[in-house]
Formats: C-alpha cells, sequence, structure tokens
C-alpha cells in the first residue's frame, strides 16, 4: 500500500538505535544525579536489559516510515537549530531506503 509514497528507515538492531540515540550519555546524567544505591543497581540493570545483546539489545530491530516530502531535500535539508545540513531525516537511523 505505501510502495512508492514512503522512505524506510532500519531495520536496524535495538542496540545500535539507543547508541545512535544517546542512551550511554543519559545512562551517565542520570547516575551522577543518583545518590540512592538501589536506583543505581535499577538504572544499570534497565540499561543491561535494553542493550546487551543475549537479551533485548540484538532480538528487537526499530524501523520508521516517513512520507517523501519529510525527507525533501534529501542530505541538505536544514534543521531550524542547526548551522549544517542533517545528517540524516529521523533520530536513531544512519541510512534511508527508498520505497
Amino acid at each position: 500500500m505505501a510502495q512508492g509514497k514512503v522512505a524506510s528507515l532500519g531495520p536496524i538492531k535495538q542496540q545500535t538505535f539507543l547508541k545512535n540515540m544517546g542512551i550511554d550519555v543519559r545512562l551517565k546524567v542520570l547516575l551522577d544525579k543518583s545518590d540512592e544505591p538501589s536506583m543505581r543497581q535499577q538504572l544499570l540493570h534497565g540499561y543491561d536489559m535494553l542493550m546487551n545483546p543475549e537479551k533485548m539489545g540484538e532480538r528487537f530491530n526499530f524501523f520508521a516510515l516517513l512520507p517523501h516530502q519529510r525527507h525533501h531535500g534529501g542530505r541538505h535539508q536544514m534543521n531550524a537549530c542547526q548551522s549544517k545540513p542533517s545528517a540524516f531525516p529521523v533520530a536513531g537511523f544512519s541510512e534511508l531506503a527508498w520505497q
């Protein structure tokens, strides 16, 4: 139904997607702000569950579909907060495959 109308991103492994989205930085910030050992342990356990290849890290994948207009202008598209062109149209993904 969507053939020729959308661009497809992915699929990519959950581990890769979350790394691209900055999960390591987010974990560090949360750990730095946490004084409770039980909270720190819970954060580390959650990170391991999401990122470990033996758990969810490589068992789950992410993909996105977006209208061609969203990617109008290709790699020259500018984000309002950027001074240089956006490398990719959707955060977390590293390649665009036209479908």
